[in-house]
């Protein structure tokens, strides 16, 4: 059977399994969080696993009985993802539609009378979460919450889970999912797809929610113009359920137990479309008809109200739980803008521009005053790693809220993870500092000056006339390609090619599938493999979309002396405690900064005796981080944390 045919006969049976619930969805996916949650299990094994709620629950209704629960704030940023729309046009929704957003989440999640929102249900529950839009950015700068971004360089459509939304949109784009929820507004690739969300739990770089841009909002709200039946604010009042921990009512699809993880959820062994006058029983011997009006069924807007008491304790065990949400509850973003003061500069890193063939970057950051004073001049000093500082100084005008960005001096990219970070010199900092500097960190790529030739091992799949391939140099011409293979007789079939290169040169591999879904893993287990003549592996992969790129560089890379190297750290890794040493140096830091691989500040200590320099690192997660030593030359260091 080949693969179009298997397609086909996929979506007919699915087809027919939904057509007995209702003719209203259409070609409609409502959800793509199931979808989400196994790619994730997928591609991170780390993924945490659902807790075992029931002890949980029970504690937290118990507190709900006694009148105890207290009301958590969740601070919101929309992104707005646009292709450079006016607002209020296409993608770039209105500031009127997202207040309308955040409007619906409150009246839904709070059970608010005399909204859409309240129920009389004897099992409906004011979950006492309410959202706001944040009114501090991640550098402490005024915002609406609302964060235009044209994203036309990258993309015009968005994909479901994985592909560009996950590879692209959300790392550019995302705010400190510890501080704030993130939610994206977007154009899908397909225009079928209503949104997903990331359970708890997940990679830190893709959390949040994302929303296809005609269903985000309700027409409740004039000027809001939205098409039937997902016009109300529900798709991301269902995909907000899944962002604290809720389970479609109807998980496992099955009379048996509760694959939901609420009780006072009757069982559901299907989705339920529309808004049925008859309510229909999926589960005929438990005596209760479908919750079509829950949040978490695939009802019309119209018909959801209902959060179960059950429910509301699920997510608000994950806004408890410091392993899952608990820094969003705590979340210090304000929902008032900050105080406005007479000198406030702001820096903020936008782009490091890296060249992979070069092994260099040309950041661009943005310089804007939010001071009531104009600004006429700044000093801007930057550093790759342990560096020498770079100085850039700045002259003009900028009154309050304008802003310019600048492009820094091209600077060496060191091969590994690295840290460039900017800061306002003492004459230009202002009383503010909290939005004085930024940090970002960055991948450099190597350069494969030792070698003559590059190695490609193709290992095909079941569908080998799908797989073409191409080798460009920076020029753009194709030196060497391959494919489309000969289907059957090539299909699982290792093919090794040969590509001859020169030192000082950059090439690029592209490898396509012309059915949108890579060598691996639906398909067949193929694989492909690129290599130095002496075995070096430079990468490999098989799992993609329609297509995928590797730049390899014969350029050689420049080296940056560590003028810093009389201080270290110990043990790197670490687990538990990590040293600082100062070896030669007779002055202590003034204090110390911890990053994550985002750049993100999680750690910042005041350093006034040697005792100081001892550093607890229980509460870090898994991963890589920077430690920054202010006042010592401004040293980073980087260190393991397992």
């Amino acid at each position: 059977m080949n693969k179009t045919l298997t397609l086909l006969v996929f979506f007919l049976l699915t087809l027919s399994s939904i057509s007995q619930n209702s003719s209203s969805e259409g070609n409609i996916v409502r959800c793509l969080t199931d979808e989400n949650i196994q790619l994730i299990k997928n591609t991170y094994p780390e993924f945490k696993k659902i807790k075992h709620l029931q002890s949980k629950i029970a504690s937290q209704n118990a507190l709900r009985v006694q009148g105890n629960l207290e009301v958590i704030r969740i601070p919101v940023v929309v992104h707005v993802i646009h292709s450079g729309e006016a607002i209020g046009v296409g993608p770039n929704i209105s500031d009127a539609q997202v207040l309308s957003q955040i409007r619906v989440l409150n009246e839904d999640f709070r059970r608010i009378q005399g909204t859409r929102g309240f129920n009389t249900h004897p099992d409906g529950a004011d979950t006492e979460i309410e959202f706001y839009l944040a009114k501090e950015d991640p550098q402490c700068n005024p915002t609406t919450g609302i964060d235009r971004r044209n994203m036309s360089s990258f993309a015009n459509s968005w994909s479901g889970p994985g592909g560009n939304t996950d590879n692209i949109l959300k790392p550019e784009t995302i705010w400190d999912p510890d501080r704030y929820l993130n939610i994206w507004t977007v154009k899908f690739s397909d225009p079928n797809n209503l949104g997903f969300a990331q359970f708890p739990g997940g990679p830190e770089q893709t959390d949040g929610v994302v929303i296809t841009y005609d269903a985000f909002g309700s027409i409740e709200t004039p000027g809001v113009v939205l098409d039937a039946p997902y016009n109300l604010g529900r798709t991301t009042t269902h995909e907000v359920g899944h962002y604290f921990g809720l389970y479609h009512t109807f998980n496992g699809l099955s009379c048996n137990g509760d694959g939901d993880f609420a009780d006072d959820t009757p069982p559901t062994n299907r989705e339920n479309y529309g808004c049925p006058t008859v309510i229909p029983d999926s589960c005929p011997g438990d005596s209760e008809d479908d919750m079509i009006e829950n949040y978490m069924d695939y009802s019309d807007d119209r018909c959801m109200n209902v959060f179960t008491n059950d429910q509301a304790a699920i997510m608000r065990s994950y806004l408890n739980d410091p392993a899952f949400r608990l820094s969003l509850k705590n979340s210090n973003i304000s929902d008032t803008p900050p105080s406005e003061i007479d000198e406030d500069i702001s820096l903020t890193i936008l782009d490091l521009n890296e060249d992979e063939c070069d092994g260099t970057i040309t950041p661009e950051i943005r310089l804007a005053n939010y001071g009531t004073q104009a600004l006429n001049s700044a000093t801007v000093l930057y550093r790759v790693n342990n560096g020498s500082l770079g100085e850039y100084n700045w002259s003009g005008t900028l009154t309050q809220g304008q802003s310019v960005n600048i492009d820094l001096p091209e600077q060496a990219s060191p091969v590994g993870s690295n840290f460039f970070f900017i800061q306002l010199d003492n004459q230009s900092a202002d009383s503010r500092t909290c939005n004085n500097d930024d940090t970002a960190s960055f991948t450099g790529s190597p350069a494969y000056t030792d070698t003559n030739r590059i190695i490609l091992n193709l290992l095909t799949d079941n569908f080998s006339e799908e797989t073409t391939w191409e080798f460009k140099d920076e020029t753009g011409t194709v030196l060497y390609s391959g494919g489309p293979y000969n289907g059957s007789s090539n299909d699982n079939t290792l093919f090794t090619e040969s590509f001859d290169v020169q030192q000082g040169r950059c090439y690029t591999f592209i490898i396509y599938d012309t059915e949108n879904d890579g060598i691996c893993c639906n398909y067949g287990e193929g694989s492909y493999e690129l290599t130095t003549d002496d075995g070096v592996v430079i990468y490999e992969g098989g799992e993609f979309g329609s297509q995928e790129s590797t730049v390899i560089s014969t350029t050689p890379r420049e080296e940056i002396e560590n003028p810093n190297a009389k201080i270290r750290i110990y043990p790197n890794p670490t687990t538990t405690e990590l040293f600082i040493d100062l070896v030669e140096e007779d002055n202590l830091p003034s204090n110390y900064q911890i990053f994550d691989l985002a750049g993100r500040l999680v750690l910042e200590v005041k350093v006034s005796t040697d005792e100081d320099l001892f550093i607890n690192t229980r509460f870090l997660t898994t991963g890589m981080y920077f430690l920054r030593l202010n006042g010592l030359g401004d040293t980073v260091i980087k260190f393991l944390k397992n």
